[in-house]
């Protein structure tokens, strides 16, 4: 069974896959394959020095630097964004592939654009996740995301309400730990 997440940003969505994994699922964790993409891939490296050179420290694409282009949202950031969605497809077929072959029962898809690029097709079922405004806003602010990034951010995503109706079950991370933790339970019982 294959799980895919998604939600708004700054929701708990890796907070959730976390509690999965303690139920044995394996996790695809598609930020830490781009954080080790921007490290190794020479691909996305040259394109970077090429198009965003301030962003290439030491021969790596530094996340911060790289975040100032995000907010030109131009040609070659298209571009980029669209060489590092075609990488990380990749690696997601070879993820799938190797825990089908471990028999692993439960599989979860953590990849913020999980429905705008398309990567809902690997999926049997969503899951929608959410939290609270107040919640959610104070995350937010501990991640130093500011009011124009947030908004180009939701700009090149599906409206919150198409996520909802697109999922098969909802998790509220806005009350506690333990709360997240019986929602995650009671969707691993009903699927095992």
């Amino acid at each position: 069974m294959i799980i895919g997440f998604t939600g708004g940003i700054a929701v708990g969505k890796s907070f959730v896959a976390n509690y999965f994994k303690k139920f044995g699922a394996a996790i695809f964790d598609a930020d830490s394959v781009v954080h080790q993409l921007y490290k190794e891939d020479t691909r996305l490296i040259s394109y970077a020095e090429e198009n965003f050179p301030e962003a290439v420290v030491n021969n790596e694409i530094d996340r911060i630097a790289l975040s100032k282009y995000f907010l030109a949202h131009d040609e070659n950031w298209i571009k980029f964004q669209s060489l590092v969605h075609s990488i990380v497809s990749h690696k997601l077929e070879l993820f799938i592939d190797k825990e089908k072959n471990d028999n692993k029962k439960l599989l979860v898809l953590d990849i913020p654009l999980l429905l705008e690029a398309k990567l809902d097709s690997y999926c049997d079922l969503i899951i929608f996740v959410h939290a609270d405004d107040a919640v959610q806003q104070r995350r937010l602010s501990e991640r130093n995301i500011d009011k124009e990034k947030l908004d180009l951010i939701l700009n090149t995503q599906l409206s919150i309400e198409k996520k909802r109706e697109r999922s098969n079950f909802t998790i509220d991370t806005s009350v506690s730990k333990e709360h997240v933790l019986s929602q995650v339970k009671e969707i691993v019982n009903m699927l095992t």
